[in-house]
């Protein structure tokens, strides 16, 4: 039986104070923040886990880098789970985020639409922009697909282009998605993938502003995909692709404060065993797409000066 899945969990009344949601928000966030970083939930996760001391350095390095937080809608349904409520752990992370005065805000998919429209007046081209990012990310086995399948004329507007004038494509497009979500469908990663592909061609957005953060695998690979198989002419700024590792490397690279065992205890968040990265050394010509090293082993090389440099 698939998992029902909600948009608005049972205990939203325990972060709503907490999140900003307004559009006019929205256009705050991407036009004055210094990075913006979407968060999938797994990553979220694992963060909103970490002990006090640790996820108050994430939280400190946050608000030094004018960091805004984006959840979006489909990750906090991710978040609620079957539950049809968010974990304490959930609520606490967004209280602390907050109160630090970092920005976190909840991120309708649909609101895409309404963020371009300030800058394009043409609502075809906005269009184009959902048509595009919806042909990247198009895989045989997704939720994506079985949505477009199950809706002849959804599929005709969104992938073929063929009503491009309708005003309500964006938010008949994610309504429908977000209404088949299944478990471990990745549709909340994809959902990010489509919203930064087009969000990264708004006028005087620059190169490494908008991030997403995974740690998983598999939807890295895929959000990876969709910004590879795009084509010069229709590719935007360009994005940074996070996982906990590479974060942690690039905290320490801006001399954020950080014990080794402070490292050892983020990093480990979720692994048992060793951890798997990809990366290189001053040694290696290319990209070593599976390093397993222990975990304090990969926070001391991650500490030398000619030590690992951590891609994902």
């Amino acid at each position: 039986m698939a998992t029902a899945y909600t948009e608005t969990p049972d205990n939203w009344y325990e972060v709503e104070a907490h999140l900003g949601s307004g559009i006019d928000e929205l256009k705050c966030v991407f036009h004055q923040a210094g990075k913006v970083f979407f968060y999938d939930a797994c990553s979220f996760q694992h963060h909103s886990n970490l002990k006090d001391a640790e996820r108050n350095i994430l939280i400190r390095y946050f608000e030094k880098q004018k960091i805004a937080v984006i959840l979006t809608r489909c990750i906090f349904m991710e978040l609620s789970g079957d539950r049809h409520s968010l974990e304490k752990r959930s609520v606490d992370y967004i209280k602390s985020l907050d109160d630090a005065g970092v920005t976190v805000v909840l991120f309708n998919e649909e609101d895409t639409y309404r963020i371009l429209a300030e800058c394009f007046s043409s609502i075809e081209r906005i269009n184009e922009y959902l048509m595009w990012a919806v042909r990247m990310c198009y895989s045989p086995i997704s939720t994506i697909t079985e949505t477009l399948k199950a809706d002849c004329k959804l599929n005709s507007e969104v992938r073929e282009g063929k009503n491009l004038k309708a005003s309500d494509l964006y938010r008949r497009f994610f309504s429908a998605v977000r209404g088949n979500k299944e478990h471990e469908d990745h549709l909340g990663e994809e959902l990010i993938a489509i919203c930064v592909h087009i969000l990264s061609n708004l006028p005087g957005v620059p190169d490494g502003k908008l991030c997403i953060l995974t740690d998983d695998k598999g939807a890295a690979g895929k959000i990876d995909s969709v910004m590879r198989k795009t084509s010069s002419e229709n590719r935007g700024s360009k994005i940074i692709l996070f996982s906990t590792p590479k974060l942690v490397q690039h905290m320490v690279q801006e001399q954020m404060p950080m014990s080794e065992d402070e490292m050892v205890n983020t990093l480990s968040q979720g692994i048992s065993d060793n951890i798997v990265i990809m990366g290189i050394t001053d040694y290696d010509l290319e990209v070593n797409t599976k390093i397993s090293l222990p975990v304090r082993e990969l926070a001391r090389q991650m500490m030398e000066p000619n030590g690992i440099r951590i891609v994902f």
